[in-house]
């Protein structure tokens, strides 16, 4: 599965609105947020992250008009822990931006640990991927993690519900939409 926003932007905003009502959410607690954001993670660059606590995670990389999304799913059948050398699927970085892996290399991002990647080079257009090939129809862990690009309030509002239970209706279904209004402009 490809991700499906149409525009790099309207992705930012998405991934921003997550992380700011995640943050709302759960004020005290960081360290059990699924979304988060860093505004100016270097010299022109955006990072959004998601995790869900139990191994699997993206980081989405934002560089000028470029983007870049790296994941991970622990259980995938391409996961670097079921390769006797532990390196990547053949091919997942293969054509990529180097600009852009180059601010993936941070350690933080943990860039060999990865079971898909994605990229575009301009605010629109088609996704790339490396020419990985999966000739016993390996699950790369894509269509779950994907997902969870949640792209509107009614899309954070079912995810929430499932996600954080009880817990989630503290949240005014109003402040939802209002955020994602404030972050579709961003």
């Amino acid at each position: 599965m490809k991700p499906t926003f149409q525009s790099n932007q309207k992705l930012l905003g998405c991934l921003k609105a997550c992380a700011v009502l995640d943050s709302e959410l759960l004020p005290d607690e960081e360290e059990i947020r699924c979304y988060r954001f860093y505004p100016d993670r270097g010299k022109g660059v955006q990072v959004a992250t998601y995790e869900t606590g139990g191994g699997d995670d993206m980081v989405v990389i934002f560089k000028g008009n470029s983007v870049i999304i790296k994941g991970f799913d622990h259980e995938s059948d391409v996961s670097p822990y079921g390769r006797e050398d532990h390196s990547p699927w053949p091919g997942m970085y293969e054509g990529a931006p180097k600009s852009l892996l180059k601010e993936l290399a941070d350690e933080a991002f943990q860039k060999e640990d990865v079971t898909f990647c994605f990229w575009r080079e301009t605010e629109q257009g088609d996704w790339q991927q490396g020419p990985v090939v999966f000739e016993n129809d390996e699950d790369d862990g894509s269509n779950g993690l994907l997902e969870t690009l949640l792209q509107s309030p009614e899309e954070y509002i079912e995810w929430g519900e499932e996600y954080y239970g009880d817990e989630f209706s503290e949240m005014p279904v109003e402040r939802i939409h209002e955020v994602f209004k404030e972050n579709e402009q961003a």
